[in-house]
């Protein structure tokens, strides 16, 4: 059972900490330095749709394996005597997680194709919009992966 949890553990922190560092990524390099080179915003969005394209299911997937080894974790670390507090956590924690996922999927499906097909003078609102987006998925899932660590360390405490 302790390598089916390693194995599961290293899956979870991996794959979140991929998206998480993406995402970081693409909002304090990726976009200010596209807008820096490219001097036209028609140029800045076909780089930005060209990066993008097919994405979403990458995170998608992602999100199922960060689900998935999440469940397997509760199921194969689940403390003999539980705690109310490490309930609370787990609950916060898949909350945040799914918040952050419908908040992608809501940007993926409505939000995205619509700024593809935005007018030039649009493209600004949609940019703050995604912007905003944006570090609202930073801070969920930021915030998801703090609530986990801090189930573990209670969980730890209660199995010693």
């Amino acid at each position: 059972m302790a390598s089916l949890e390693l194995a599961l553990s290293i899956t979870h922190v991996l794959v979140a900490a991929a998206w998480f560092g993406a995402m970081v990524y693409s909002m304090t390099v990726l976009h200010p330095r596209a807008s820096l080179f490219f001097k036209k915003n028609g140029d800045v969005e076909a780089l930005l749709i060209t990066l993008s394209d097919g994405a979403r299911w990458k995170v998608l997937g992602a999100c199922v394996l960060i689900a998935v080894s999440g469940v397997g974790l509760a199921i194969t670390s689940w403390p003999s005597a539980v705690p109310a507090t490490w309930l609370v956590l787990i609950g916060a924690k898949l909350a945040l997680f799914l918040m952050a996922v419908a908040l992608f999927g809501y940007t993926s499906w409505r939000l995205w194709p619509a700024r593809v097909f935005a007018t030039t003078e649009e493209i600004p609102v949609f940019r703050r919009t995604f912007r905003l987006i944006a570090w609202s998925l930073i801070v969920l899932v930021g915030l998801a992966m703090a609530v986990g660590v801090a189930a573990r360390i209670l969980r730890e405490s209660v199995r010693t």
